[in-house]
Protein backbone atom coordinates (compact mmCIF):
# COMPACT_ATOMS: atom_id res chain seq x y z
CA UNK A 1 0.00 0.00 0.00
CA UNK A 2 1.16 4.02 -0.49
CA UNK A 3 3.74 5.32 2.28
CA UNK A 4 2.03 8.00 4.70
CA UNK A 5 2.74 11.24 4.24
CA UNK A 6 5.68 13.02 5.94
CA UNK A 7 6.42 16.88 7.25
CA UNK A 8 9.05 18.36 5.85
CA UNK A 9 13.35 17.80 5.41
CA UNK A 10 15.12 18.82 9.21
CA UNK A 11 18.41 18.86 9.87
CA UNK A 12 19.05 15.15 10.71
CA UNK A 13 17.93 13.90 7.60
CA UNK A 14 20.23 16.24 5.89
CA UNK A 15 22.92 15.03 7.65
CA UNK A 16 22.10 11.33 7.10
CA UNK A 17 21.80 12.03 3.36
CA UNK A 18 25.33 13.69 2.89
CA UNK A 19 26.82 10.77 4.26
CA UNK A 20 24.98 8.32 2.39
CA UNK A 21 25.79 10.34 -0.50
CA UNK A 22 29.73 9.80 0.27
CA UNK A 23 29.59 6.52 0.79
CA UNK A 24 27.49 5.65 -2.13
CA UNK A 25 28.56 7.85 -4.33
CA UNK A 26 31.97 6.50 -5.72
CA UNK A 27 30.12 2.88 -5.79
CA UNK A 28 27.20 4.33 -7.95
CA UNK A 29 29.56 5.85 -10.58
CA UNK A 30 31.71 2.76 -10.92
CA UNK A 31 28.70 0.71 -11.53
CA UNK A 32 26.45 2.57 -13.82
CA UNK A 33 29.31 4.14 -16.04
CA UNK A 34 30.86 0.62 -16.54
CA UNK A 35 27.82 -1.27 -17.17
CA UNK A 36 25.97 1.72 -19.58
CA UNK A 37 27.72 3.58 -21.79
CA UNK A 38 26.16 7.48 -22.22
CA UNK A 39 23.13 8.04 -24.10
CA UNK A 40 24.26 10.59 -27.10
CA UNK A 41 20.55 12.43 -27.73
CA UNK A 42 18.89 14.13 -25.04
CA UNK A 43 15.93 12.44 -23.62
CA UNK A 44 13.21 13.87 -21.00
CA UNK A 45 12.01 11.18 -18.80
CA UNK A 46 8.32 12.50 -17.05
CA UNK A 47 8.71 10.15 -13.66
CA UNK A 48 5.57 10.53 -11.71
CA UNK A 49 5.44 9.63 -7.99
CA UNK A 50 3.38 10.07 -4.65
CA UNK A 51 5.16 11.33 -1.82
CA UNK A 52 5.44 13.49 1.13
CA UNK A 53 6.87 16.64 0.48
CA UNK A 54 9.77 15.27 2.38
CA UNK A 55 10.31 12.26 0.30
CA UNK A 56 9.93 14.30 -2.88
CA UNK A 57 12.53 17.00 -2.08
CA UNK A 58 15.06 14.03 -1.44
CA UNK A 59 14.34 12.57 -4.76
CA UNK A 60 14.50 15.73 -6.41
CA UNK A 61 17.35 17.15 -4.88
CA UNK A 62 19.73 13.49 -4.77
CA UNK A 63 18.09 10.62 -6.11
CA UNK A 64 17.54 12.42 -9.61
CA UNK A 65 20.75 14.75 -10.02
CA UNK A 66 23.00 11.55 -9.44
CA UNK A 67 21.29 9.91 -12.33
CA UNK A 68 21.42 12.62 -14.45
CA UNK A 69 25.28 12.71 -13.15
CA UNK A 70 25.56 9.36 -14.80
CA UNK A 71 23.71 10.18 -17.69
CA UNK A 72 24.14 13.46 -18.79
CA UNK A 73 21.99 13.51 -21.89
CA UNK A 74 18.60 11.75 -19.80
CA UNK A 75 16.64 14.62 -17.76
CA UNK A 76 14.09 13.55 -15.55
CA UNK A 77 11.14 15.68 -15.09
CA UNK A 78 9.59 14.72 -11.88
CA UNK A 79 5.94 14.69 -11.37
CA UNK A 80 4.33 14.29 -8.07
CA UNK A 81 0.37 13.14 -8.27
CA UNK A 82 -2.04 11.45 -5.49
CA UNK A 83 -2.32 7.49 -6.86
CA UNK A 84 -6.10 7.88 -7.76
CA UNK A 85 -5.05 11.61 -9.81
CA UNK A 86 -2.38 9.27 -11.68
CA UNK A 87 -4.69 6.95 -12.82
CA UNK A 88 -6.28 9.33 -14.80
CA UNK A 89 -3.30 11.53 -16.18
CA UNK A 90 -2.11 7.49 -17.80
CA UNK A 91 -5.30 6.63 -18.58
CA UNK A 92 -5.46 10.30 -20.83
CA UNK A 93 -1.97 9.74 -22.26
CA UNK A 94 -2.29 6.54 -23.52
CA UNK A 95 -5.99 7.02 -25.06
CA UNK A 96 -4.38 10.49 -26.56
CA UNK A 97 -0.92 8.41 -27.69
CA UNK A 98 1.06 10.95 -25.84
CA UNK A 99 2.61 9.13 -23.25
CA UNK A 100 6.02 9.72 -24.26
CA UNK A 101 9.13 8.96 -22.29
CA UNK A 102 7.24 7.75 -18.93
CA UNK A 103 7.92 6.10 -15.75
CA UNK A 104 5.47 5.44 -13.14
CA UNK A 105 5.86 4.67 -9.58
CA UNK A 106 1.97 3.90 -7.87
CA UNK A 107 0.52 2.43 -5.12
CA UNK A 108 0.67 -1.72 -5.38
CA UNK A 109 -3.02 -2.23 -5.17
CA UNK A 110 -3.82 1.21 -7.49
CA UNK A 111 -1.86 -0.09 -10.11
CA UNK A 112 -4.74 -2.96 -10.91
CA UNK A 113 -6.47 -0.04 -12.53
CA UNK A 114 -4.08 0.64 -14.69
CA UNK A 115 -3.32 -2.85 -15.44
CA UNK A 116 -7.11 -4.39 -15.41
CA UNK A 117 -7.56 -1.01 -17.79
CA UNK A 118 -5.14 -2.25 -20.74
CA UNK A 119 -2.60 0.80 -20.14
CA UNK A 120 0.69 -0.81 -18.80
CA UNK A 121 3.37 -2.06 -21.24
CA UNK A 122 4.83 -5.42 -20.56
CA UNK A 123 7.95 -5.07 -19.92
CA UNK A 124 9.38 -9.12 -19.97
CA UNK A 125 11.63 -8.60 -22.39
CA UNK A 126 12.99 -6.55 -19.86
CA UNK A 127 13.36 -8.01 -16.82
CA UNK A 128 16.29 -9.87 -16.77
CA UNK A 129 18.03 -6.24 -17.45
CA UNK A 130 16.48 -4.22 -15.17
CA UNK A 131 17.34 -7.02 -12.29
CA UNK A 132 20.43 -7.84 -13.24
CA UNK A 133 21.99 -6.35 -9.84
CA UNK A 134 18.34 -7.12 -7.46
CA UNK A 135 17.58 -9.46 -5.19
CA UNK A 136 14.50 -9.07 -3.94
CA UNK A 137 12.61 -9.83 -0.58
CA UNK A 138 11.34 -13.56 -0.67
CA UNK A 139 7.79 -11.84 -0.66
CA UNK A 140 8.38 -9.43 -3.51
CA UNK A 141 9.40 -12.84 -5.62
CA UNK A 142 5.78 -14.18 -4.73
CA UNK A 143 4.23 -11.11 -5.81
CA UNK A 144 6.31 -11.21 -9.47
CA UNK A 145 5.49 -15.30 -9.39
CA UNK A 146 1.86 -13.97 -8.95
CA UNK A 147 1.78 -11.32 -11.61
CA UNK A 148 3.08 -13.60 -14.46
CA UNK A 149 0.63 -16.32 -13.61
CA UNK A 150 -2.59 -14.15 -13.52
CA UNK A 151 -1.79 -11.38 -16.28
CA UNK A 152 1.25 -13.99 -18.15
CA UNK A 153 3.48 -11.32 -18.14
CA UNK A 154 5.45 -8.80 -16.44
CA UNK A 155 3.71 -5.17 -16.30
CA UNK A 156 5.02 -3.69 -13.00
CA UNK A 157 8.37 -4.05 -10.63
CA UNK A 158 8.04 -3.80 -7.15
CA UNK A 159 10.11 -1.05 -5.86
CA UNK A 160 9.12 -0.24 -2.31
CA UNK A 161 7.82 -2.25 0.04
CA UNK A 162 6.68 -1.33 3.42
CA UNK A 163 5.08 -3.00 6.36
CA UNK A 164 3.30 -1.41 9.01
CA UNK A 165 4.59 -1.72 12.92
CA UNK A 166 3.05 -2.03 16.34
CA UNK A 167 4.57 1.67 18.08
CA UNK A 168 4.27 1.64 22.04
CA UNK A 169 5.68 4.05 24.29
CA UNK A 170 8.34 1.56 26.57
CA UNK A 171 8.64 4.01 29.82
CA UNK A 172 5.29 3.57 30.23
CA UNK A 173 5.40 -0.51 29.46
CA UNK A 174 8.23 -0.77 32.14
CA UNK A 175 6.54 1.63 34.40
CA UNK A 176 3.77 -0.71 34.78
CA UNK A 177 5.26 -3.78 34.48
CA UNK A 178 3.79 -4.54 30.77
CA UNK A 179 5.63 -5.70 27.69
CA UNK A 180 4.47 -5.89 24.27
CA UNK A 181 1.29 -7.65 23.99
CA UNK A 182 1.57 -10.74 22.47
CA UNK A 183 -1.89 -11.69 21.35
CA UNK A 184 -4.97 -9.69 21.06
CA UNK A 185 -6.89 -10.86 23.82
CA UNK A 186 -3.46 -9.27 25.94
CA UNK A 187 -3.67 -6.40 24.03
CA UNK A 188 -7.08 -5.74 25.45
CA UNK A 189 -6.04 -6.82 28.89
CA UNK A 190 -3.19 -4.16 28.70
CA UNK A 191 -5.05 -1.14 27.63
CA UNK A 192 -7.68 -1.75 30.35
CA UNK A 193 -4.68 -2.09 32.62
CA UNK A 194 -3.13 1.66 30.65
CA UNK A 195 -6.45 3.20 30.77
CA UNK A 196 -7.28 2.48 34.78
CA UNK A 197 -3.32 3.25 36.06
CA UNK A 198 -3.18 6.61 33.57
CA UNK A 199 -6.42 7.51 33.06
CA UNK A 200 -5.42 7.88 29.19
CA UNK A 201 -7.51 6.07 26.45
CA UNK A 202 -4.08 4.78 25.33
CA UNK A 203 -4.62 3.44 21.32
CA UNK A 204 -4.12 5.32 18.67
CA UNK A 205 -6.16 3.98 15.35
CA UNK A 206 -6.12 5.10 11.79
CA UNK A 207 -9.70 6.16 12.02
CA UNK A 208 -10.06 9.25 9.78
CA UNK A 209 -11.66 6.99 6.90
CA UNK A 210 -9.97 6.61 3.16
CA UNK A 211 -7.24 4.28 2.75
CA UNK A 212 -5.59 4.23 5.62
CA UNK A 213 -8.74 2.85 7.90
CA UNK A 214 -9.36 0.09 5.44
CA UNK A 215 -5.93 -0.79 4.92
CA UNK A 216 -5.77 -1.31 8.57
CA UNK A 217 -9.16 -3.06 8.86
CA UNK A 218 -7.75 -5.34 6.08
CA UNK A 219 -5.47 -6.66 8.02
CA UNK A 220 -7.62 -7.17 11.53
CA UNK A 221 -9.87 -9.17 9.03
CA UNK A 222 -7.25 -11.55 7.97
CA UNK A 223 -5.38 -11.99 11.36
CA UNK A 224 -9.13 -12.87 12.72
CA UNK A 225 -9.23 -15.97 9.91
CA UNK A 226 -11.31 -13.74 7.07
CA UNK A 227 -11.29 -12.74 3.48
CA UNK A 228 -11.88 -9.18 4.17
CA UNK A 229 -13.41 -8.48 0.57
CA UNK A 230 -16.42 -10.61 1.10
CA UNK A 231 -16.98 -8.50 4.39
CA UNK A 232 -19.11 -11.31 6.29
CA UNK A 233 -17.16 -14.63 6.63
CA UNK A 234 -16.78 -15.39 10.71
CA UNK A 235 -13.37 -14.18 10.77
CA UNK A 236 -14.48 -10.89 9.26
CA UNK A 237 -17.13 -10.83 12.05
CA UNK A 238 -14.54 -11.47 14.17
CA UNK A 239 -12.44 -8.83 13.69
CA UNK A 240 -15.46 -6.34 14.10
CA UNK A 241 -16.67 -7.50 16.90
CA UNK A 242 -13.20 -7.21 18.98
CA UNK A 243 -12.63 -3.96 17.60
CA UNK A 244 -15.54 -2.89 19.15
CA UNK A 245 -14.67 -3.84 21.90
CA UNK A 246 -11.13 -2.85 21.72
CA UNK A 247 -12.18 0.99 20.72
CA UNK A 248 -13.58 1.39 24.00
CA UNK A 249 -9.71 2.26 24.59
CA UNK A 250 -9.04 4.17 21.47
CA UNK A 251 -7.55 7.53 22.05
CA UNK A 252 -10.07 10.17 21.29
CA UNK A 253 -8.69 11.92 18.51
CA UNK A 254 -8.49 8.62 16.42
CA UNK A 255 -10.82 9.58 14.08
CA UNK A 256 -8.45 12.00 12.77
CA UNK A 257 -5.98 9.37 13.25
CA UNK A 258 -3.98 7.86 9.44
CA UNK A 259 -1.09 7.18 7.51
CA UNK A 260 1.46 9.73 9.13
CA UNK A 261 -0.14 10.24 13.00
CA UNK A 262 2.59 10.15 15.49
CA UNK A 263 2.82 13.00 17.51
CA UNK A 264 0.76 12.20 20.13
CA UNK A 265 3.08 8.63 20.83
CA UNK A 266 5.67 11.48 21.16
CA UNK A 267 3.90 13.96 23.22
CA UNK A 268 2.55 11.26 25.90
CA UNK A 269 -1.00 11.75 24.09
CA UNK A 270 -1.64 8.20 23.81
CA UNK A 271 0.65 5.48 24.45
CA UNK A 272 0.38 2.52 21.88
CA UNK A 273 0.57 3.69 18.01
CA UNK A 274 -1.29 0.97 15.91
CA UNK A 275 -0.08 -0.12 12.87
CA UNK A 276 2.01 2.39 11.56
CA UNK A 277 4.67 2.71 8.53
CA UNK A 278 8.34 2.69 9.55
CA UNK A 279 8.97 5.87 8.39
CA UNK A 280 7.83 7.81 11.19
CA UNK A 281 11.18 6.66 12.97
CA UNK A 282 13.13 8.81 11.34
CA UNK A 283 10.69 12.10 10.87
CA UNK A 284 10.45 11.68 14.70
CA UNK A 285 14.06 11.73 15.06
CA UNK A 286 14.34 14.48 12.94
CA UNK A 287 12.42 16.56 14.73
CA UNK A 288 14.15 15.41 18.20
CA UNK A 289 11.36 13.14 19.95
CA UNK A 290 13.18 10.64 21.93
CA UNK A 291 13.28 7.62 20.09
CA UNK A 292 15.24 5.44 22.29
CA UNK A 293 11.76 5.39 24.68
CA UNK A 294 10.05 4.27 21.65
CA UNK A 295 9.58 0.54 21.02
CA UNK A 296 8.34 -0.92 17.52
CA UNK A 297 8.16 -4.75 17.19
CA UNK A 298 5.40 -6.84 14.23
CA UNK A 299 2.62 -6.89 16.65
CA UNK A 300 0.27 -9.16 18.43
CA UNK A 301 -1.13 -11.80 16.88
CA UNK A 302 -4.91 -12.24 15.88
CA UNK A 303 -6.54 -15.67 16.76
CA UNK A 304 -5.62 -16.57 13.17
CA UNK A 305 -2.51 -16.02 12.55
CA UNK A 306 0.07 -13.17 12.98
CA UNK A 307 0.26 -11.85 9.23
CA UNK A 308 1.28 -8.70 8.25
CA UNK A 309 0.01 -6.44 4.85
CA UNK A 310 2.43 -5.31 2.57
CA UNK A 311 2.02 -2.14 1.02
CA UNK A 312 4.67 -0.01 -1.14
CA UNK A 313 4.92 1.15 -4.57
CA UNK A 314 5.52 -0.67 -8.11
CA UNK A 315 7.93 0.90 -10.63
CA UNK A 316 5.72 0.77 -14.34
CA UNK A 317 5.91 2.06 -18.00
CA UNK A 318 2.46 2.97 -19.91
CA UNK A 319 1.38 1.38 -22.97
CA UNK A 320 2.88 3.12 -25.95
CA UNK A 321 5.72 4.73 -23.63
CA UNK A 322 9.03 6.01 -26.09
CA UNK A 323 12.57 6.07 -25.74
CA UNK A 324 12.55 2.23 -24.00
CA UNK A 325 16.41 1.98 -23.58
CA UNK A 326 16.47 4.84 -21.09
CA UNK A 327 13.39 3.91 -19.49
CA UNK A 328 14.53 1.04 -18.34
CA UNK A 329 18.22 2.35 -17.34
CA UNK A 330 15.80 4.38 -14.71
CA UNK A 331 14.09 1.66 -13.59
CA UNK A 332 17.34 -0.17 -13.13
CA UNK A 333 19.13 2.59 -11.44
CA UNK A 334 16.17 3.10 -8.44
CA UNK A 335 16.31 -0.58 -7.69
CA UNK A 336 20.00 -0.52 -7.41
CA UNK A 337 21.30 -1.68 -4.08
CA UNK A 338 23.21 1.91 -3.71
CA UNK A 339 20.14 3.82 -4.48
CA UNK A 340 17.99 1.47 -2.42
CA UNK A 341 20.18 2.23 0.72
CA UNK A 342 19.84 5.29 0.19
CA UNK A 343 16.07 5.28 0.47
CA UNK A 344 16.60 3.14 3.77
CA UNK A 345 19.01 5.60 5.41
CA UNK A 346 17.56 8.80 4.18
CA UNK A 347 13.52 8.03 4.17
CA UNK A 348 13.34 5.39 5.94
CA UNK A 349 11.67 3.19 3.55
CA UNK A 350 11.71 -0.77 3.73
CA UNK A 351 13.26 -1.38 0.08
CA UNK A 352 12.81 -4.22 -2.10
CA UNK A 353 16.17 -5.10 -2.83
CA UNK A 354 17.95 -7.33 0.00
CA UNK A 355 21.24 -6.68 -0.80
CA UNK A 356 20.49 -2.81 0.43
CA UNK A 357 20.06 -4.33 3.90
CA UNK A 358 24.31 -5.23 4.41
CA UNK A 359 25.69 -3.30 6.46
CA UNK A 360 23.36 -0.40 7.52
CA UNK A 361 24.13 2.16 9.71
CA UNK A 362 24.07 0.77 13.58
CA UNK A 363 21.37 3.76 14.73
CA UNK A 364 18.61 2.36 12.30
CA UNK A 365 19.79 -1.63 11.37
CA UNK A 366 17.42 -2.83 14.49
CA UNK A 367 14.22 -1.35 13.23
CA UNK A 368 15.00 -2.98 9.57
CA UNK A 369 15.65 -6.16 11.45
CA UNK A 370 11.83 -6.69 12.89
CA UNK A 371 10.77 -5.23 9.08
CA UNK A 372 12.23 -8.38 7.72
CA UNK A 373 11.29 -10.30 10.84
CA UNK A 374 7.60 -9.37 9.55
CA UNK A 375 7.94 -9.92 5.88
CA UNK A 376 8.07 -13.74 7.16
CA UNK A 377 4.64 -13.77 7.93
CA UNK A 378 2.91 -11.09 5.46
CA UNK A 379 0.23 -10.89 2.52
CA UNK A 380 -0.52 -8.79 -0.63
CA UNK A 381 -4.11 -7.38 -1.70
CA UNK A 382 -4.88 -8.39 -5.01
CA UNK A 383 -4.43 -5.32 -7.17
CA UNK A 384 -8.68 -5.50 -7.99
CA UNK A 385 -9.31 -2.81 -10.36
CA UNK A 386 -12.39 -2.50 -7.93
CA UNK A 387 -10.73 -1.64 -4.54
CA UNK A 388 -11.86 1.79 -4.06
CA UNK A 389 -15.48 0.82 -3.96
CA UNK A 390 -14.46 -1.43 -1.61
CA UNK A 391 -12.40 0.82 0.49
CA UNK A 392 -15.73 3.09 0.53
CA UNK A 393 -18.07 0.74 1.67
CA UNK A 394 -15.15 -0.60 4.48
CA UNK A 395 -15.41 2.94 5.55
CA UNK A 396 -18.90 3.20 5.76
CA UNK A 397 -18.94 0.26 7.86
CA UNK A 398 -16.13 1.30 10.35
CA UNK A 399 -18.26 4.31 11.18
CA UNK A 400 -21.24 2.63 11.50
CA UNK A 401 -20.13 0.20 13.69
CA UNK A 402 -16.76 1.78 15.45
CA UNK A 403 -17.45 5.30 15.49
CA UNK A 404 -20.79 5.41 15.67
CA UNK A 405 -21.32 2.42 17.84
CA UNK A 406 -23.95 0.61 16.62
CA UNK A 407 -25.65 -2.21 19.17
CA UNK A 408 -23.20 -5.04 18.72
CA UNK A 409 -25.89 -7.36 17.81
CA UNK A 410 -25.88 -6.01 14.91
CA UNK A 411 -22.72 -6.27 13.76
CA UNK A 412 -23.29 -9.34 11.32
CA UNK A 413 -26.33 -7.97 9.57
CA UNK A 414 -23.93 -4.67 9.04
CA UNK A 415 -21.29 -6.89 7.31
CA UNK A 416 -23.65 -8.64 5.78
CA UNK A 417 -25.37 -5.72 3.77
CA UNK A 418 -21.71 -4.21 3.18
CA UNK A 419 -21.01 -7.99 0.99
CA UNK A 420 -24.36 -7.59 -0.53
CA UNK A 421 -23.40 -3.73 -1.33
CA UNK A 422 -20.80 -5.12 -3.10
CA UNK A 423 -22.08 -8.27 -4.88
CA UNK A 424 -24.38 -5.68 -6.10
CA UNK A 425 -22.26 -2.96 -7.43
CA UNK A 426 -19.57 -6.14 -9.07
CA UNK A 427 -22.55 -7.53 -10.77
CA UNK A 428 -23.77 -3.98 -11.86
CA UNK A 429 -20.79 -2.97 -13.45
CA UNK A 430 -18.70 -6.03 -14.02
CA UNK A 431 -20.39 -8.72 -14.49
CA UNK A 432 -21.91 -12.11 -13.33
CA UNK A 433 -19.54 -13.79 -13.20
CA UNK A 434 -17.16 -11.72 -11.48
CA UNK A 435 -19.74 -11.28 -8.84
CA UNK A 436 -20.25 -14.66 -8.03
CA UNK A 437 -16.72 -15.45 -7.89
CA UNK A 438 -16.65 -12.19 -5.21
CA UNK A 439 -19.45 -14.30 -3.52
CA UNK A 440 -17.23 -17.04 -3.84
CA UNK A 441 -14.05 -15.88 -2.18
CA UNK A 442 -11.87 -16.12 -5.10
CA UNK A 443 -10.33 -12.84 -4.85
CA UNK A 444 -8.56 -13.70 -1.21
CA UNK A 445 -5.44 -12.43 0.02
CA UNK A 446 -2.15 -13.08 -1.75
CA UNK A 447 0.55 -15.00 0.92
CA UNK A 448 4.09 -13.80 0.31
Amino acid sequence: MRLGKAISTTLAIVIAVIIVIAVVGGALAYYFTTHHPTTSKVIVINYYDDLAPSEANYTEHYIIPEFEKLYPNIKINYIDESASDMVNTIEALVKGGDVGATVIAEDNLVIGELLYGGYLMNITPYINQITSNVTFIPSMVKLMDYEEQVYHGVYFIPFRGNLPLVWYNKTVFNELGLTPPKTWSQLLQDAKIIYEKTGKAPIMFQGHGGASTYTELFQWMVQAGGNPFVFNDSGDIYAFEFLYNLSQYFYPGYVHGYWGSYKGLGDGAYYILDYQWPYIYSVMKGEGYNVSNIGFYPGPEGPANNDVLIGGDVLAIPKGATDLPYLIKFIEFLLSPQVQQQFIVALGWPVVNEKAYQNLPSNISALYQVELQAYQHSFFRLPVPWITEWGTIADKVFDEIIVNHAPYSEIPSILSQANAEMYTYLKTYYNQTVANEYEEGMFGPLYA
